[in-house]
């Protein structure tokens, strides 16, 4: 009997105690009724341009030809993206994709961060310091060498002027051959 008469005290001295920390949490000031403030939303100015529909005519110099897509950029109602979707067109030796790049400004790192994904299972994250006169790099953050491409550049894209861009890069096969991929846009 006494036992269970000391299990319920001890029992009730440690719910009291418990009680009264969660009392005194509450009155603590501050910490779980301080709101977490938003990120700043981006600078979209630099890249204004770029958005709207561009057609653009890309060659890989291991592909018999070019080949095409559509895409269209709009900056998303959060304001915190440029979102591109893309639709590139059927060839010989691959099927037609959507796409889908994000483009936004991570502020804590200083640089502009691009996520890429596709309706066939690519997906992709780069990262650009911005303009440099009329050209930003991108550099791909995800690359790991696989059983055919051992190493890519980063993509330079180049401002032409408001309705046009370019952008070139490489990629090294297994076999050490580099082959270039160039790209030219213009807006509709």
């Amino acid at each position: 009997m006494r036992s269970r008469v000391f299990r319920f005290s001890l029992g009730l001295v440690v719910a009291l105690l418990a009680l009264s920390a969660i009392g005194l949490a509450d009155t603590t000031p501050g910490i779980e009724s301080t709101p977490i403030p938003a990120a700043k939303k981006p600078d979209f100015s630099s890249l204004k341009f770029s958005l709207g529909t561009w057609s653009c005519s890309s060659r890989s110099a291991r592909r018999p030809a070019p080949y095409t897509s559509t895409g269209t950029s709009s900056i998303d109602p959060s304001g915190y993206w440029i979102v591109t979707d893309t639709a590139t067109a059927k060839t010989s030796w691959a099927p037609a994709t959507n796409s889908v790049d994000k483009i936004t400004y991570d502020s804590d790192q200083h640089r502009w961060v691009d996520v890429y994904t596709d309706d066939v299972g690519g997906y992709d994250v780069s990262y650009s310091p911005g303009w440099s006169g009329s050209t930003m790099v991108w550099t791909d953050a995800l690359f790991t060498p696989g059983p055919d491409i051992i190493a890519t550049s980063p993509t330079t894209m180049t401002k032409v002027s408001d309705t046009k861009m370019t952008s070139h890069s490489t990629f090294k096969e297994k076999s050490g051959r580099t082959i270039a991929v160039d790209s030219v846009c213009t807006k509709s």
